[in-house]
């Protein structure tokens, strides 16, 4: 079904790349872990930022296209005197957990002719969770003493859910959007806030591994305009 589901989207997603009227917007997303997610994360809010594009079809109430997000749902400042053997300065150990997302998406529009627009979509794609870190001397340093990938992890989603436009400057085609999605997910290794040691001795990370599918409900406002290409 999700195999159907993706080859569906990517053969739209093909057809609109020819197109001459698209839909853009900038969206502000805001997600709450559900299931074993939750309780793997102790409910951590998950902030994101994506962006969308999309082809709305004259013939028929239906918009394809493609949206990415990128959001940090975790950050640790350690202050270690231990990182390296015989140099007992203290360093800024700075780590990010991220999460990046590339969806491809379809939307059906039951009601075009209204001030207020309803919509329902369908999203499938994928999530990119990876973990980040930076070692430097002084929070204004330029350049980092070091810096690395401690963790990367990809995994399949697809997300159903609706929303509404609501007009802003009718002049400039401009929406604003309310929306709520909720995303199921193949199950995937991550970090966490707090999930990262270090042993001075054997002078290596230790990692505490989190896993759980990713499902989680999504609620977004952003802007969105239309007629933009």
């Amino acid at each position: 079904m999700r195999k159907s589901l993706f080859l569906f989207l990517f053969l739209l997603v093909s057809h609109f790349s020819q197109a001459q009227f698209y839909v853009a917007g900038i969206h502000f997303n805001g997600s709450l872990p559900s299931g074993q997610l939750k309780q793997e994360t102790e409910s951590t809010f998950f902030p994101s930022l994506s962006g969308i594009v999309l082809y709305e079809f004259q013939s028929a109430p239906i918009q394809v296209g493609m949206e990415l997000g990128y959001g940090i749902y975790g950050s640790n400042l350690e202050l270690r005197t231990d990182l390296y053997p015989g140099f007992t300065d203290e360093l800024r150990l700075r780590r990010n957990n991220n999460l990046a997302t590339g969806m491809a998406v379809i939307r059906y529009l039951p009601v075009v002719n209204s001030k207020v627009i309803p919509f329902i979509e369908a999203q499938m794609g994928a999530n990119y969770l990876y973990t980040r870190y930076k070692i430097r001397e002084e929070i204004y340093s330029d350049q980092a003493i070091e810096s690395g990938k401690d963790y990367e992890d990809w995994a399949l989603a697809y997300r159903i859910g609706g929303g509404i436009q609501i007009p802003i400057d009718s002049k400039e085609m401009m929406f604003l959007e309310l929306r709520g999605t909720f995303q199921d997910g193949n199950l995937a290794r991550f970090l966490q806030k707090g999930d990262v040691g270090y042993d001075p001795n054997e002078g290596k990370f230790i990692y505490d591994f989190r896993r759980a599918p990713l499902k989680y409900i999504t609620f977004s406002i952003g802007v969105v305009w239309y007629d933009v290409f």
